[in-house]
C-alpha cells in the first residue's frame, strides 16, 4: 500500500511512530545496561534509610493525574498532589489511587511542585512564581513573583519546618541579579515565609562532577536536574530526586557533604517528579506515565535511624 505523504495526517500519525520508537527503544537500552551497583553511601557512619532496589508499595493513579508532577503528604493514607496542567489541587488515596477530591486554586498554568504549611498550601509554576492558598478558606490565592525566571526551569519545592522556610531546587542556574553558578553545578535556594523573598545565595550546591566521581562514571559530570526535593523529618537530610538523570542524591545541608547518591531504576520511575516524606517518616516518590504506562506513587519504609 503505497502512502500518500502529502496527507498531513499521514505525516502526523509517521512522526508520533518513530517518536514513540524511539522512545521505548531508549528505555530498554537504558534498563538493559544499567550499572551494576545502583546504591554509593558516601559518608561514613551513615546509613541510608530506604531499600530503593526493593521497589516499595506501588499504587498506580487515575489517568487524571498521568502527568503529575508534584506530591505533599496529607497523613499516612493520603497525599495532595498537582498535574503541571491544570491549577487544581487533588487529594490522593494512597491505598487505591483513587482521586478523592478536587479543589481549584487557580487557573491552568505550568505548576511543577507543591507542598503544605500548616492550612496553607505553596504551589511552584515553571518560572519560579509561588502561590499560596489557604485550604480553610475559599477563593484565597496569593501569588509571589520571585527572582527566578523561566529560564531556571523551577521544578522542586518543599517546606524546611526545622528553618521555617521554603526550599526552590531549580533545574538550571540560579535567581536573577545574582553572580551565576559555575557550570555543572546545582543549587538550592530558600524562600523566606516572613519576607517573602529568595535568598539569592544557595544554601546547598551538588557539582556533577562530584557526583559522576561518586558513581565511578569515568572521571565524567554526571548531568542530572533536580525535579523534587524534601526535608527528612528526623535527620534533616535535603534529598534532590531527579527525572533527568534517574537519580536520588542526599546531602547533608550544615557539612555541604554528599552522604549518599542512589541511581534509580527506569523501569521502576520512567519520570520520577514529585517527592515527599510522611508522619512515619516513609519516603513516597511519584512517577509520571509514560505511554502505556499509568502514574504512580510509590512508598519506601524507613528503617529505624539512630
Amino acid at each position: 500500500m503505497k502512502m500518500d505523504l502529502q496527507n498531513s495526517t499521514t505525516v502526523t500519525w509517521l512522526i508520533v511512530m518513530a517518536v514513540l520508537v524511539i522512545a521505548v527503544g531508549y528505555s530498554v537500552f537504558a534498563i538493559n545496561n544499567k550499572p551494576p551497583q545502583m546504591a554509593f553511601t558516601v559518608a561514613t557512619d551513615y546509613t541510608f534509610p530506604y531499600k530503593i532496589d526493593k521497589r516499595g508499595f506501588r499504587t498506580e493513579l487515575n489517568s487524571t493525574l498521568k502527568e503529575i508532577s508534584g506530591i505533599t503528604s496529607m497523613n499516612l493514607d493520603q497525599v495532595m498532589a498537582i498535574q503541571d496542567e491544570k491549577g487544581i489541587l487533588f487529594t490522593v488515596d494512597l491505598n487505591s489511587g483513587n482521586i478523592i477530591s478536587q479543589t481549584p486554586f487557580d487557573k491552568d498554568r505550568d505548576y511543577e511542585d507543591l507542598c503544605l504549611v500548616g492550612d496553607h498550601v505553596f504551589i511552584l509554576e515553571r518560572d519560579g512564581d509561588l502561590y499560596q492558598f489557604n485550604l480553610a478558606v475559599a477563593d484565597t490565592v496569593q501569588k509571589f513573583e520571585t527572582s527566578f525566571s523561566y529560564r531556571n526551569d523551577t521544578e522542586g519545592l518543599c517546606f524546611d519546618a526545622t528553618r521555617n522556610r521554603l526550599l526552590i531546587a531549580p533545574k538550571e542556574g540560579g535567581p536573577e541579579d545574582v553572580t551565576e553558578l559555575p557550570k555543572n553545578i546545582k543549587g538550592i535556594y530558600a524562600f523566606d515565609l516572613l519576607t517573602k523573598r529568595v535568598n539569592p545565595e544557595p544554601i546547598i550546591t551538588i557539582a556533577e562532577k562530584e557526583i559522576g566521581r561518586i558513581i565511578g562514571n569515568g572521571g565524567k559530570p554526571y548531568n542530572f536536574k533536580p525535579s523534587a526535593i524534601a526535608v527528612h523529618p528526623k535527620t534533616g537530610h535535603i534529598y534532590i530526586l531527579a527525572s533527568v538523570g534517574k537519580i536520588l542524591i542526599v546531602v547533608d545541608p550544615v557539612s555541604n557533604q554528599v552522604m549518599h547518591v542512589q541511581l534509580l531504576d527506569e523501569s521502576d520511575f520512567p519520570q520520577p517528579e514529585g517527592m515527599t516524606f510522611d508522619a512515619a517518616d516513609n519516603l513516597l516518590i511519584s512517577s509520571e506515565g509514560l505511554l502505556s504506562k499509568a502514574a504512580a506513587i510509590t512508598r519506601f519504609t524507613s528503617k529505624t535511624i539512630k
